[in-house]
């Protein structure tokens, strides 16, 4: 319980030093929010008079606190072009989790599979699920996403090139929306859970237990499923869960891809547009919701393998 509670202060400690150093970067940068929502022919004082009205003619730290406690309060204002931030939110918010969402099942099924087909060593699974994966990790995702936008979009024409379809529209039509955005993080990720997985059941199975339980006469699948798959659990939840937050954190460039409406490309379209209030709220969400999950991983990690606790 200790240790959980550790991990939970530290996390508004993170949202602090995170969102102070966004704010801080957004501002100290050339230009302003006014540049971008003003026509290019403004007079300097509709310029100043934009400024004086969304706060950015007061000094920094002045702004920051001013930022700060209002998104504790609830109350996170407008964006640079007038919009309500919570309102841009709400609707932007539930694309990134089902993207994430379906990211992290996809993940799932491929790597914890392949972790167990290619569990023997210089077998052909192994070899073919080694060079698939270093493959796949050594590819940026937005090269993914375009490859995988060309063989099943545009030349197999399985799914929408981009667009996103709300769950109101359909199930079926929602899932084809994010499936390939969701497969193009997923092969990123299912890569490295693959092999850390397949690493620990190869270690687990070269435990003395796991050798005396084959000199007994055990076949190996049965000590792999019954010995070897428990201890490594920890490891599985822990990457899981770094999986989950990455997709939360860094859906940019796939949703960039893909014309998705989520956070991702919200943040980018905020911080070209020097909108520093809209960049800062959805930078502390991001924060918020990458450090809840590792959270939760990390306990759901030391519930499953007590010697977790002890060595801590």
């Amino acid at each position: 319980m200790r240790r959980f509670l550790k991990r939970l202060a530290m996390i508004p400690l993170t949202m602090l030093i995170v969102s102070a150093v966004v704010f801080i970067c957004l501002s100290c940068a050339s230009g302003d929010s006014s540049a971008y929502i003003l026509p290019e022919d403004a007079s300097p004082e509709a310029a100043a008079a934009y400024r004086a009205s969304m706060g950015l003619d007061e000094p920094l730290l002045l702004r920051y606190s001013d930022f700060l406690f209002s998104f504790i309060a609830g109350n996170w204002g407008l964006s640079a072009g007038g919009r309500d931030i919570m309102e841009m939110i709400g609707t932007r918010l539930p694309v990134t989790l089902s993207v994430s969402a379906l990211a992290l099942l996809i993940s799932l099924c491929i790597a914890v599979p392949a972790a167990y087909l290619s569990v023997r060593r210089k077998s052909a699974a192994d070899a073919i699920s080694t060079g698939a994966a270093i493959a796949v990790s050594s590819m940026p995702v937005f090269l993914i996403a375009m490859h995988l936008v060309l063989l099943f979009a545009v030349l197999l024409g399985w799914f929408p090139v981009a667009g996103y379809v709300p769950l109101s529209g359909g199930l079926l039509p929602h899932l084809g929306s994010i499936f390939l955005p969701s497969l193009a993080l997923a092969l990123l990720h299912s890569s490295l859970l693959m092999l850390l997985f397949r690493r620990s059941l190869r270690e687990n199975l070269s435990e003395p237990y796991a050798r005396a339980a084959a000199a007994a006469g055990l076949s190996r699948r049965l000590i792999l499923f019954k010995g070897a798959t428990r201890p490594a659990l920890p490891i599985l939840v822990m990457v899981t869960g770094e999986s989950a937050a990455a997709f939360l954190g860094g859906s940019a460039a796939v949703e960039t891809v893909f014309a998705l409406p989520g956070l991702g490309s919200l943040m980018v379209a905020a911080a070209l547009g020097r909108d520093t209030a809209l960049s800062s709220v959805i930078v502390m969400l991001s924060a918020l919701m990458v450090s809840l999950v590792s959270l939760a991983a990390e306990t759901a990690a030391d519930l499953i393998d007590p010697r977790r606790r002890r060595k801590a």
